[in-house]
């Protein structure tokens, strides 16, 4: 009877992962080729994709909550708690804690033109069920000396490390699980720009952009920089020997270790990509062994099925209402 019953239990629970397992496959495989989000003037600059629900969530550049978006397009407003309106880039889902990281920072402050006002950087920290503000971290208070800050991008390692970084300040931060904020790595590189985006690899190191970007708009000055963990002192540029490298601004590291990131290089002819690069040897060097042209965009996301999804953005028209997610095929 006992062996009955633990079998019927095991054939159910087999039964019931199996149901689970094909949901799931069938609301990803659901997704469109194309989101439009329509009558929100966002300006989102970061992009994820949420297992947990099916949506996208998106950030906002014009210090609007966080929003997220279904296959649709209808949206809802995901954040909330915040007791001051801060500008959001780059955002990280972390399953494992059940959080949401978004790199914040008063863009509306450092734009202003006044020499005076410089901004700041925060990372805050919203619980991913429920979208409430559960922390947030003042970053900029690290480097007074900075001339402006901008907390660009945020990816997080296996112990809940969070890795930010500040592209005007030329610095990555790091906030352990309880909050405590250190500066992890400062550009000693002799490549004179500022930290973009950047992803955590699992063997325990840091792969990050470096880049400029001049007044028409076109990177300059631009590298990945591999920054190892228990030794940030020994980072390293990745050699890229390929003109289809032109820099990235936002980027991921992908269930095959390959790097994905984007190039916005505003209106310039052919300047605005979606390429894959691949290591052979650990990320001392890489080669691009995929590219795909697109319209602007500025980050990536990908999905468990490994379908890549970028949102358009190309910083001409701030207040702009009409935004599209669109899955890019290389």
């Amino acid at each position: 009877m006992i062996r009955k019953t633990s079998l019927n239990l095991g054939l159910l629970l087999l039964t019931f992962f199996t149901v689970c397992n094909e949901a799931s496959a069938n609301q990803n495989a659901s997704l469109p080729k194309v989101i439009e989000i329509n009558n929100i003037a966002q300006n989102p600059e970061g992009i994820e994709f949420n297992k947990n629900d099916n949506t996208f969530l998106l950030s906002s550049l014009n210090a609007g909550p966080i929003i997220k978006v279904s296959p649709d397009g209808n949206y809802t407003a995901f954040s909330s708690g915040e007791k001051f309106p801060l500008s959001t880039a780059g955002i990280h889902i972390d399953y494992k804690h059940n959080r949401l990281l978004a790199a914040s920072f008063n863009g509306l402050e450092i734009m202003d033109t006044d020499p005076a006002t410089k901004g700041v950087s925060f990372l805050r920290i919203y619980n991913l069920s429920t979208g409430v503000l559960e922390k947030q971290v003042n970053l900029s208070s690290l480097v007074p000396d900075a001339a402006t800050y901008f907390a660009n991008d945020v990816t997080v390692d296996e112990q809940g490390n969070a890795y930010v970084s500040d592209w005007y300040a030329q610095v990555i931060y790091k906030v352990t699980l309880d909050g405590k904020a250190t500066v992890f790595w400062k550009n000693n590189t002799g490549i004179a720009s500022g930290i973009n985006g950047l992803d955590y690899h699992k063997d325990g190191y840091l792969l990050a952009s470096l880049l400029s970007v001049n007044k028409k708009g076109v990177y300059t000055d631009y590298a990945l920089v591999k920054i190892p963990l228990n030794n940030p002192k020994s980072a390293k540029q990745v050699s890229i020997d390929d003109a289809h490298f032109r820099g990235f601004d936002g980027m991921i590291i992908d269930a095959n270790n390959e790097v994905i990131g984007v190039t916005n290089n505003g209106k310039s002819p052919g300047g605005n990509l979606l390429a894959k690069l691949k290591s052979d040897d650990n990320w001392k060097s890489a080669k691009v062994i995929k590219v795909k042209s697109m319209k602007p965009s500025t980050t990536v996301a990908s999905t468990p099925e490994n379908r890549n999804y970028v949102i358009h953005q190309d910083f001409t028209d701030n207040a702009k209402t009409t935004w599209e997610i669109e899955e890019i095929k290389f």
